[in-house]
């Protein structure tokens, strides 16, 4: 009874508010999915971890995607693109838990706020988008804190700082390589990246001692699987139901909820140049979206004015 007054509730809502709870909800998932898995690699070996999480959640997904009938359009899965999109997704989730072990959650997830910066630096490099002047300093700006949030030369700077910003590079190749992946079910494509990142740490755990999981590890690999789908399913959900101008800020939500989480399970809190660069970070980022969201819109406002140009001129000649 009370849950269908809060799907009633939520109904009421805008979709821009429903989306934006879906984003803050998903951002949530994923920083305790995270911490779940920092919690595990204490006990048991990175490789181990990484591949009893992905046995879980890939048939999870793979059960969604049957159940959804993405199954259908397995076909399409012989994309050009998709083996380096599978490679980037990988290669950043192993860098990414590789560091958990070595280093604060809250520190290593302040690294990887830089991704949305390299994203747009790789496509102007790679894929020939237009980026300008303005886009390019709050790039480099945003680098600028980046480089506050590692601190090399420091004793925070450790090799699982190094970890980290492979986890950047690799993600970013993921997410240039995802613009060519259009058609294909977004459910397909994690199934994909979730089944070889279970093989490769398969292959990866071998060089590690495997430790005899108990229950409560399983359990918290599992709530970390549970987490990893529940965070893709709701940004999926929320960039289907609000605007993306409205929703996709959000995702910087999910700094708040790391450092929530590190200060409540680790009782850490970054230091404050650790702080500092996190804010020029995320603020390059957000003033990066934003600006990319005023060209299209110019674009779009353009390419209309010039429809109803020609079509007035194809008038007056006929």
């Amino acid at each position: 009874m009370r849950l269908r007054l809060l799907l009633r509730a939520l109904h009421r809502l805008s979709p821009n508010v429903r989306g934006i709870l879906a984003m803050l909800g998903a951002m949530a998932a994923f920083a305790v999915g995270d911490a779940l898995m920092k919690l595990s690699t204490a006990a048991l070996p990175a490789g181990e971890s990484i591949f009893i999480r992905g046995l879980i959640g890939a048939t999870l997904i793979w059960c969604v995607a049957w159940r959804t009938g993405a199954l259908a359009h397995f076909g399409k899965l012989w994309n050009s693109r998709l083996p380096l999109r599978t490679f980037g997704d990988t290669a950043g989730s192993l860098f990414f838990i590789s560091s958990l072990p070595h280093m604060h959650l809250a520190d290593a997830a302040a690294i990887m706020q830089t991704n949305p910066l390299a994203v747009t630096a790789g496509a102007a490099l790679f894929l020939g988008e237009h980026v300008g002047w303005r886009r390019w300093t709050a790039t480099g700006i945003g680098f600028v804190g980046a480089l506050l949030i590692i601190q090399p030369g420091a004793s925070t700077f450790t090799w699982a700082s190094v970890l980290v910003i492979l986890s950047v590079l690799t993600c970013t190749i993921r997410d240039i390589a995802t613009r060519g992946l259009a058609g294909i079910p977004t459910v397909l494509i994690t199934a994909t990246a979730a089944t070889t990142t279970m093989l490769c740490s398969l292959v990866f755990s071998t060089f590690e001692p495997w430790r005899p999981p108990v229950t409560a590890d399983f359990l918290r690999l599992g709530a970390a699987a549970v987490c990893m789908l529940a965070g893709q399913v709701l940004v999926v959900t929320s960039i289907r139901t609000g605007d993306v101008s409205a929703v996709v800020p959000f995702r910087y939500s999910a700094m708040l909820w790391t450092l929530l989480l590190s200060a409540l399970v680790w009782q850490y809190v970054p230091n404050t140049t650790t702080m500092a660069g996190i804010v020029i970070v995320s603020g390059a980022g957000l003033y990066t979206f934003f600006r990319e969201q005023t060209l299209r819109r110019r674009a779009s406002t353009a390419a209309a004015a010039a429809a109803v140009t020609g079509a007035r001129s194809e008038a007056r000649s006929a």
